[in-house]
C-alpha cells in the first residue's frame, strides 16, 4: 500500500478545502446594501438613498445610479464612503420644468463597488404634469389680509407671522422629511433694501435661519415690483423659518393701532388722575 500517495492525497484535498474556505470568508466580508427613505415619491420630492459596504477593506467611491421605468439612466455620481462604509446620497425631483425625471412608475436605484459587488432597489415615483400649484397663506393684520404664496416639499406650513420691531417674517412648518420651501414675498408684506428706511434703494439679499442657523437661501424668481421669490432647503424636524429683511409690516394694522394708541392715552390720563395703580377717587 502506497502511504505516500494517500498522504499527498490528504494534504491536496487540505489545501483546497482551506482555499474554499478562504474565498467564502472573504466574499461574506464583502457586501453591499441600498435604500430609500420612502416607498414612493412625487414631483418636487427629495430623496435620500442611503445603505453601508462591508468589506476588508475600502479604497474607491461607490457608483451611485438611477434609471426610469423604461431603464433609462436619471441622474447618478460616484461619492465617497464613510469610514464604516456608510453612504447616503440626496436626489432633488425637482419641479417637471426642471426635472429630468419625468415619468410616472417604478424607478431602480443600482449601487456597485468596484464594479462587481452591486446592490438595488425600487421606489415607485409620480410626475406632476403642468405648473405646479402655489398655495396661499393669508396674513391677517387688523382689518387687512396679505396673501402669500409658497410650495412646500417634506412638509407643511402651519403660519407665517411678521414683525416689524426685527424685519423678520417668521413661517412655522411641520416637517416630515427633507425638502424645500419656495416662497413669493409680497413687498408689502416684507422687504430688504439698502435705503435708509428700509423700503427703498437697491433690493439686497435677505438673511434666512432654519431652526436659528443661517441659511442661504435662492432667488428663484425674477424679483417685480410686487414681490420677490425665495427658495429654502431644509431638513427633517424643522419647526421654523426665519426670513430677515430690512422692513416688514407692522403687527397692529392701522386701526388696531390707533385703538392701541387711545387705550395707552386713557391709561395714563386716568393713572394722573387717580394715582398709580389705583382708580379709586382721591379724598
Amino acid at each position: 500500500m502506497d502511504y505516500k500517495a494517500y498522504a499527498l492525497m490528504g494534504i491536496l484535498l487540505t489545501s483546497v478545502a482551506s482555499m474554499a474556505l478562504l474565498g467564502a470568508a472573504y466574499a461574506q466580508t464583502t457586501s453591499l446594501t441600498v435604500k430609500t427613505d420612502k416607498d414612493s415619491y412625487t414631483s418636487g420630492d427629495y430623496i435620500t438613498i442611503s445603505g453601508k459596504l462591508t468589506a476588508t477593506t475600502i479604497k474607491e467611491p461607490l457608483l451611485i445610479q438611477v434609471f426610469d421605468p423604461q431603464g433609462g439612466w436619471v441622474v447618478g455620481a460616484p461619492i465617497e464612503l464613510g469610514v464604516d462604509g456608510s453612504y447616503s446620497y440626496k436626489v432633488n425631483t425637482g419641479f417637471p420644468d426642471e426635472s429630468t425625471m419625468k415619468t410616472d412608475g417604478e424607478y431602480t436605484v443600482k449601487v456597485s463597488y468596484k464594479g462587481t459587488t452591486a446592490a438595488e432597489t425600487t421606489f415607485q415615483f409620480d410626475a406632476v404634469t403642468g405648473e405646479p400649484a402655489w398655495k396661499t397663506f393669508t396674513i391677517a393684520v387688523g382689518n387687512d389680509s396679505y396673501p402669500v404664496q409658497y410650495m412646500i416639499t417634506g412638509g407643511t406650513v402651519q403660519n407665517m407671522v411678521p414683525d416689524e420691531a426685527t424685519a423678520t417674517l417668521t413661517v412655522t412648518v411641520s416637517s416630515t422629511a427633507d425638502g424645500n420651501l419656495q416662497i413669493r414675498l409680497p413687498r408689502n408684506v416684507i422687504e430688504s433694501r439698502d435705503g435708509a428706511d428700509g423700503k427703498s434703494g437697491a433690493d439686497s439679499d435677505f438673511a434666512v435661519f432654519v431652526d436659528e442657523e443661517n441659511v442661504d437661501p435662492t432667488e428663484s424668481e425674477t424679483a417685480t415690483d410686487a414681490r420677490r421669490t425665495l427658495t429654502i432647503d431644509f431638513a427633517q424636524g424643522t419647526e421654523t423659518i426665519e426670513i430677515v429683511g430690512t422692513w416688514a409690516i407692522p403687527e397692529f394694522g392701522a386701526i388696531a393701532a390707533i385703538i392701541l394708541a387711545i387705550a395707552i392715552v386713557g391709561i395714563i390720563v386716568a393713572t394722573a388722575r387717580y394715582g398709580k395703580f389705583n382708580f379709586a377717587p382721591r379724598l
